[in-house]
């Protein structure tokens, strides 16, 4: 009974915002705001503070049209709106340079535009909804990205994101503005991706990737950016959210300091499924068992019409113990290596920004921030009777505290131009042990702590020619203060409107990375004299042109077709100067952690270069389909002067997705989704083991001159997701049951020498792998 009265109500919620200047980011008082798809139509005009409310709109999906004089319409569509939880919008709207032409910025090219509007090319804007509702994503947005044009990420155990043949450590994190350690649970040192991420999509925002070509504010990093931004909490009305599925027990919550001021927080915890689990009694069958935790958090302080003060935090600490000596016969978990591992990692990011309106088109903006990431890893080998001795331990610490300031000015409708600096403080404490048979003792690989600094600067201006043809250039600059090497880095980029349906784009950057602070304080152990030498302290900056075109079509409504072609010519890259080696830095990260090289030299090179499509249905009349194709070459030379694959060079991948939602109830209050993914890519490249040298050492021996040259059979999988969402008066109910993998292909993850039987084991990636979760907001 309950049932059907809920399904035959007419339920509605409330649409509010914000309307503002896209470049000054000031109120626009007057602007015209309506949800289309309602009969009869539901509008509102924003008041003097650019403010807007829709009331009682009746629950669905809309498309939220904004008008205003002398401005180009903005058009929001996919509007997901439910009884859980209120819509707050910020809709920005850029000023036109023909004054009283009409334009409308309702092309399927502007779905996924990008927030940041210096952005020229290679850039996808993110929706966080759509974590949830494409198959294979566990939420989480690193693995939602490899969907995208240009991305693989064929391990099913992490979520490390390959661009373009780049490796993994060159994707710069940020949070709110700022730059973060890397946002993952047992993460390894250097690495950028994880098997568990720590961003809450629940509390995520519209933001920005990109893949290459940046605009002059991003730095430090050659491979990608993941912007990310936080929603601002609900201030007006207190707001929960429980839920329960593969990424932990989650509570969270947010609303108004105070109804009489526009103050708000957000803030989400989130506790391990498996560890609670394992707390209740439950046995998975596992002797190691993932425990996990994290929190995210916003408050955001209005304190007058031109001042505004946002605190912001992420943090999560991990830890797991493969423990052979107390490994049961019925674990299925792991293969017996006679090691005992405990793997533990924390990180923690949190800022304090103050953003202040000078006039209608100048702002600034000050950022004081901070973060830190520690590692520890200990390994015992077993022995008779399982008696332990310690072969190796990490205890290890990297953190930043950063002030960073910019200022933006927008002169008219033609010209804006953005200037900022930031500087960090970096210290580290390293301790890293190995045993060394030798020695019959540990050794120090590295023991070792202080600080150093870098020193960035941008300059970025946007001149509109008109309303179609927009140019982008800047210069950033970067200081690397351990050792004095800087770069200086032009950028541009190119937007041409064809008509409403047609884009081309071109863009240029140079751009250049530091390494991780461990590889330049690796110490190399001399054993006749017992001395130890560091020999990386001068290691330049590795440095990287992108060079990219590219074309997009509209043509049908909702459906567009994108292209991108892309150059990128790697150079000064850490290789080994002492002796002829396959070694590159280039094939550094995706993994758990760096490996310890010496007397590296800035000699190196390589070059990507490939051919993205992107062909997308953007959901409407219930259904949405993304099909993404990339060609790609990645190959590079060490000191052997051998030219060779890159260890990410899979040379394909290709990504399907489609999704159709069915309404049901009196008033289709009600929705059940089918989402599908489909996913093909070149196997991972290998270098051959050694095997007779490996038993005679009984340590896993490579092939170093058949360097990446092997490659595992091609990843292909298939995932299914059924999702539910429940509205009822006062809350939604959302619910998902995700199976990956439904056929159980069998993907080579690995091929290792194993100690314990003395011969190469073949590991695998996850087989068929379901999964489910519940969601409550309300």
């Amino acid at each position: 009974m309950f049932t059907e009265t809920v399904f035959s109500q007419t339920l509605t919620q409330t649409i509010r915002g914000t309307v503002v200047d896209k470049d000054s980011k000031q109120p626009l008082t007057g602007a015209t705001i309506i949800a289309l798809e309602t009969n009869p139509l539901i509008g509102n005009i924003s008041d003097e503070q650019g403010k807007f409310k829709l009331a009682e709109v009746p629950l669905g999906r809309y498309t939220i049209k904004c008008s205003y004089l002398g401005y180009e319409d903005v058009v929001l569509s996919n509007i997901v709106l439910t009884s859980g939880k209120e819509m707050v919008l910020t809709l920005e709207m850029q000023e036109k340079i023909i004054q009283g032409e009409s334009v409308t910025v309702f092309s399927n090219r502007d779905r996924d535009k990008t927030n940041n509007d210096l952005i020229s090319i290679s850039g996808r804007n993110f929706q966080p909804e759509e974590t949830w509702r494409y198959a294979g994503t566990r939420a989480d947005p690193s693995r939602m990205a490899a969907n995208y044009a240009g991305v693989v990420s064929a391990n099913d155990t992490r979520n490390d994101i390959i661009v373009r043949g780049n490796s993994p450590s060159g994707v710069l994190w940020k949070l709110e503005g700022v730059e973060i350690p890397n946002p993952n649970h047992f993460s390894g040192q250097g690495a950028t991706g994880g098997p568990m991420s720590m961003l809450n999509n629940n509390l995520l925002a519209s933001s920005d990737f990109l893949t290459g070509a940046f605009p002059a504010e991003y730095g430090n990093k050659t491979a990608a950016v993941f912007d990310l931004k936080l929603r601002r909490g609900n201030n007006e009305h207190h707001e929960f959210t429980g839920m329960f599925g593969i990424n932990g027990l989650e509570l969270g919550a947010e609303g108004p300091f105070s109804k009489n001021h526009k103050s708000s927080y957000l803030i989400s915890y989130r506790y391990s499924t498996f560890a609670l689990f394992n707390l209740l009694g439950i046995n998975f069958g596992v002797s190691g068992i993932p425990t996990y935790q994290d929190a995210t958090f916003l408050l955001n302080f209005p304190i007058s019409k031109k001042d505004i003060v946002s605190i912001f935090g992420i943090g999560g600490m991990s830890k797991i113990s493969l423990l052979d000596s107390k490994r049961d016969s019925s674990d299925w978990q792991f293969v017996a290596k006679g090691e005992d591992i405990v793997y533990g990692t924390k990180m923690a990011a949190g800022g304090i920004s103050y953003t202040h309106f000078f006039n209608t088109n100048t702002y600034s903006k000050l950022t004081l921030s901070s973060g830190t990431a520690l590692l520890h890893v200990m390994v015992d080998t077993l022995g008779i009777d399982n008696k332990k001795s310690q072969t190796y331990d990490n205890n290890s610490t990297d953190g930043n505290a950063t002030i960073e300031y910019f200022i933006s000015k927008k002169f008219n409708e033609k010209n804006l131009l953005k200037t900022g600096a930031n500087y960090s403080y970096l210290f580290f404490n390293y301790h890293e042990q190995s045993y060394r048979p030798t020695e019959h003792s540990m050794i120090d690989l590295i023991k070792n702590n202080g600080n150093t600094g870098m020193v960035q600067a941008y300059t970025h201006w946007q001149h509109r020619f008109s309303d179609k043809i927009v140019l982008n250039t800047g210069i950033h600059f970067e200081d690397f203060l351990l050792n004095g090497s800087y770069s200086i880095e032009p950028r541009i980029g190119f937007n041409y409107k064809i008509g409403e349906r047609n884009q081309v784009s071109f863009g240029y950057g140079m751009h250049s990375q530091t390494m991780p602070l461990m590889v330049y304080f690796f110490e190399l152990y001399d054993t006749a004299t017992h001395a130890y030498t560091t020999s990386n302290l001068n290691l330049g900056l590795m440095k990287s042109h992108h060079l990219i075109a590219g074309y997009d079509f509209n043509f049908i409504k909702n459906f567009r077709l994108k292209t991108e072609v892309y150059y990128q010519y790697l150079y000064d890259v850490p290789i080994k100067g002492n002796d002829s080696s396959s070694y590159s830095a280039i094939n550094m990260g995706g993994d758990y952690g760096f490996p310890n090289v010496d007397s590296l030299v800035n000699k190196g090179t390589g070059y990507n270069y490939g051919a993205e499509f992107t062909l997308e249905k953007f959901f409407s009349n219930h259904y949405y389909f993304l099909v993404t194709t990339s060609l790609f070459e990645s190959k590079y030379t060490g000191s052997d002067l051998v030219l060779r694959d890159t260890k990410f060079n899979g040379h394909y991948v290709l990504n399907t997705l489609v999704g159709y939602e069915f309404k049901y109830g009196k008033n289709k209050n009600q929705a059940l989704s089918l989402d599908l993914k489909y996913t093909l890519a070149g196997g991972r490249r290998y270098t051959p083991i050694d095997l007779a040298a490996s038993q005679f050492f009984n340590n896993e021996i490579l092939i170093d001159s058949k360097a990446w040259n092997k490659q595992l059979p091609d990843y292909w999988r298939f995932d299914v997701k059924i999702g539910f969402r429940i509205n009822t008066k006062h809350a939604t109910h959302s619910i998902i049951a995700v199976c990956e993998n439904v056929f159980g292909t069998k993907n080579i993850l690995q091929q290792t020498y194993n100690t314990g039987i003395k011969n190469i084991l073949t590991e695998y990636q996850l087989g068929v792998f379901p999964y489910g979760a519940y969601r409550v907001e309300f």
